[in-house]
Protein backbone atom coordinates (compact mmCIF):
# COMPACT_ATOMS: atom_id res chain seq x y z
CA UNK A 1 0.00 0.00 0.00
CA UNK A 2 1.51 3.63 -1.12
CA UNK A 3 1.28 6.21 1.00
CA UNK A 4 -0.89 9.24 -0.30
CA UNK A 5 1.21 12.01 -1.32
CA UNK A 6 -0.10 15.28 0.98
CA UNK A 7 -1.77 17.51 -1.30
CA UNK A 8 -0.94 21.52 -0.02
CA UNK A 9 -3.88 23.00 1.31
CA UNK A 10 -5.80 25.77 -0.86
CA UNK A 11 -6.11 29.14 1.16
CA UNK A 12 -9.30 30.85 0.84
CA UNK A 13 -9.63 34.19 -0.50
CA UNK A 14 -11.88 35.21 1.62
CA UNK A 15 -9.68 37.04 4.48
CA UNK A 16 -8.45 39.06 1.00
CA UNK A 17 -11.76 39.96 0.31
CA UNK A 18 -13.18 41.04 3.45
CA UNK A 19 -10.59 42.95 4.54
CA UNK A 20 -10.91 44.85 1.23
CA UNK A 21 -14.28 45.39 1.73
CA UNK A 22 -13.74 46.79 4.67
CA UNK A 23 -10.84 49.26 3.68
CA UNK A 24 -13.05 50.14 0.95
CA UNK A 25 -16.21 51.02 3.39
CA UNK A 26 -13.89 53.15 5.75
CA UNK A 27 -12.95 55.42 2.57
CA UNK A 28 -16.19 55.94 1.63
CA UNK A 29 -17.58 56.40 5.02
CA UNK A 30 -14.37 58.93 5.65
CA UNK A 31 -15.56 60.74 1.99
CA UNK A 32 -18.82 60.88 3.04
CA UNK A 33 -17.81 62.51 6.53
CA UNK A 34 -15.43 65.36 4.91
CA UNK A 35 -18.10 66.21 2.08
CA UNK A 36 -20.72 66.44 4.66
CA UNK A 37 -18.94 68.57 7.55
CA UNK A 38 -17.72 71.04 4.82
CA UNK A 39 -20.86 72.67 4.64
CA UNK A 40 -21.00 72.68 8.42
CA UNK A 41 -20.82 75.73 10.43
CA UNK A 42 -17.10 75.15 12.56
CA UNK A 43 -17.83 74.60 15.84
CA UNK A 44 -16.67 76.92 18.85
CA UNK A 45 -13.46 76.25 19.82
CA UNK A 46 -13.01 76.17 23.80
CA UNK A 47 -9.91 78.21 23.28
CA UNK A 48 -9.55 81.82 21.86
CA UNK A 49 -9.44 81.39 18.49
CA UNK A 50 -5.70 82.29 16.66
CA UNK A 51 -5.94 85.74 14.92
CA UNK A 52 -5.56 85.23 10.77
CA UNK A 53 -2.18 86.64 9.47
CA UNK A 54 -3.04 88.94 6.95
CA UNK A 55 0.13 90.11 4.91
CA UNK A 56 0.48 93.89 4.27
CA UNK A 57 -0.74 94.54 0.38
CA UNK A 58 0.72 96.98 -1.95
CA UNK A 59 -2.22 100.28 -2.57
CA UNK A 60 -3.49 99.75 1.29
CA UNK A 61 -3.04 101.60 4.27
CA UNK A 62 0.39 101.08 6.15
CA UNK A 63 0.44 100.68 9.74
CA UNK A 64 0.95 103.67 12.19
CA UNK A 65 3.63 102.95 14.88
CA UNK A 66 5.90 104.57 17.31
CA UNK A 67 9.55 103.49 17.74
CA UNK A 68 12.27 105.60 19.94
CA UNK A 69 15.68 107.05 18.30
CA UNK A 70 18.83 106.38 19.91
CA UNK A 71 18.03 109.45 21.92
CA UNK A 72 14.81 109.06 22.28
CA UNK A 73 12.52 111.11 20.38
CA UNK A 74 8.91 108.94 19.25
CA UNK A 75 8.82 108.61 15.15
CA UNK A 76 5.82 108.11 14.17
CA UNK A 77 4.73 107.52 10.43
CA UNK A 78 1.63 109.32 10.95
CA UNK A 79 4.16 112.43 11.56
CA UNK A 80 4.95 112.51 7.88
CA UNK A 81 1.90 112.43 5.92
CA UNK A 82 2.17 114.44 3.02
CA UNK A 83 5.51 113.09 2.12
CA UNK A 84 6.70 109.87 0.79
CA UNK A 85 8.58 107.67 3.09
CA UNK A 86 10.93 104.73 2.74
CA UNK A 87 10.85 102.29 5.75
CA UNK A 88 13.94 99.83 5.99
CA UNK A 89 14.04 97.52 8.02
CA UNK A 90 17.45 96.16 8.67
CA UNK A 91 19.88 94.57 11.52
CA UNK A 92 23.58 94.64 12.19
CA UNK A 93 24.06 91.25 11.89
CA UNK A 94 22.36 91.32 8.46
CA UNK A 95 25.44 91.27 5.17
CA UNK A 96 23.11 92.11 2.45
CA UNK A 97 21.91 94.92 4.50
CA UNK A 98 25.57 96.15 4.52
CA UNK A 99 25.61 95.48 1.16
CA UNK A 100 22.43 97.88 0.37
CA UNK A 101 23.39 100.97 2.82
CA UNK A 102 25.83 103.01 0.65
CA UNK A 103 22.86 102.78 -1.79
CA UNK A 104 20.17 104.04 0.30
CA UNK A 105 22.25 107.01 2.04
CA UNK A 106 22.97 107.91 -1.39
CA UNK A 107 19.53 107.35 -2.95
CA UNK A 108 18.83 109.68 0.47
CA UNK A 109 20.99 112.30 -0.41
CA UNK A 110 19.61 112.35 -4.13
CA UNK A 111 16.29 112.88 -3.09
CA UNK A 112 16.24 115.91 -1.03
CA UNK A 113 14.52 117.81 -3.40
CA UNK A 114 11.05 115.76 -2.98
CA UNK A 115 11.23 115.92 0.74
CA UNK A 116 11.21 112.35 1.14
CA UNK A 117 11.54 110.66 4.13
CA UNK A 118 13.57 107.66 4.89
CA UNK A 119 13.26 105.87 8.64
CA UNK A 120 16.07 102.95 9.11
CA UNK A 121 14.02 100.40 11.34
CA UNK A 122 16.99 98.83 13.42
CA UNK A 123 14.78 95.41 14.29
CA UNK A 124 15.65 92.49 16.75
CA UNK A 125 19.25 93.92 17.78
CA UNK A 126 21.83 94.83 20.37
CA UNK A 127 21.53 98.86 20.52
CA UNK A 128 24.94 99.15 20.81
CA UNK A 129 25.26 97.22 17.67
CA UNK A 130 22.96 99.24 15.69
CA UNK A 131 24.74 102.40 17.02
CA UNK A 132 28.01 101.11 15.68
CA UNK A 133 26.38 100.28 12.58
CA UNK A 134 24.70 103.74 11.84
CA UNK A 135 27.89 105.36 12.66
CA UNK A 136 29.84 103.20 10.93
CA UNK A 137 27.82 103.77 7.89
CA UNK A 138 27.31 107.23 9.17
CA UNK A 139 23.96 106.92 8.06
CA UNK A 140 22.08 110.45 7.67
CA UNK A 141 18.22 109.69 7.83
CA UNK A 142 16.57 108.95 10.93
CA UNK A 143 17.24 105.85 12.54
CA UNK A 144 14.64 103.93 15.19
CA UNK A 145 14.59 100.71 16.72
CA UNK A 146 12.21 97.54 16.95
CA UNK A 147 14.22 95.87 19.45
CA UNK A 148 11.40 93.25 20.65
CA UNK A 149 10.24 92.75 16.58
CA UNK A 150 6.79 94.48 17.04
CA UNK A 151 6.80 96.69 14.42
CA UNK A 152 8.43 94.14 11.84
CA UNK A 153 6.07 91.72 13.08
CA UNK A 154 3.19 94.45 12.31
CA UNK A 155 4.54 94.92 8.70
CA UNK A 156 4.65 91.06 8.25
CA UNK A 157 8.84 91.52 7.99
CA UNK A 158 9.78 87.71 6.84
CA UNK A 159 13.30 88.46 6.43
CA UNK A 160 16.11 91.29 6.27
CA UNK A 161 16.41 93.87 4.74
CA UNK A 162 12.90 94.70 3.50
CA UNK A 163 11.86 97.87 2.19
CA UNK A 164 7.98 99.47 2.18
CA UNK A 165 7.65 102.68 0.18
CA UNK A 166 4.41 104.90 1.67
CA UNK A 167 3.54 107.84 -0.50
CA UNK A 168 2.05 111.00 0.58
CA UNK A 169 -1.09 109.90 2.01
CA UNK A 170 0.15 106.93 3.78
CA UNK A 171 -0.99 104.82 1.20
CA UNK A 172 2.00 101.59 0.89
CA UNK A 173 2.79 101.27 -3.21
CA UNK A 174 5.77 99.01 -2.45
CA UNK A 175 7.54 95.93 -0.65
CA UNK A 176 11.08 95.67 -1.60
CA UNK A 177 12.05 91.92 -0.05
CA UNK A 178 15.98 91.94 -0.43
CA UNK A 179 18.98 94.48 -1.44
CA UNK A 180 17.58 97.77 -2.72
CA UNK A 181 19.38 99.93 -5.35
CA UNK A 182 20.21 103.66 -5.35
CA UNK A 183 18.35 103.96 -9.16
CA UNK A 184 16.10 101.40 -7.76
CA UNK A 185 15.01 103.78 -4.69
CA UNK A 186 15.15 107.22 -6.89
CA UNK A 187 12.89 105.98 -9.54
CA UNK A 188 10.50 104.70 -7.27
CA UNK A 189 10.11 107.47 -4.74
CA UNK A 190 10.17 109.69 -7.89
CA UNK A 191 7.33 108.38 -8.59
CA UNK A 192 5.54 108.53 -5.19
CA UNK A 193 6.14 112.14 -5.07
CA UNK A 194 4.37 113.21 -8.14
Amino acid sequence: MTNPVPQPRRRSAWPIVILAGVAALFGFGAGVLIASSANQPAAPLSAPAQPVIQFLRENEPAPDFDLQTFDGQTVRLSDFKGRPVLINFWASWCPPCKEETPDLIAAYNDLKDINAVFIGVGTQDDTDKLKQFANEYQIPYLVVEDPLGKVSNQYRVLGMPTTFLIDADGILRKVINGVVTRDQIITQMRGLAQ
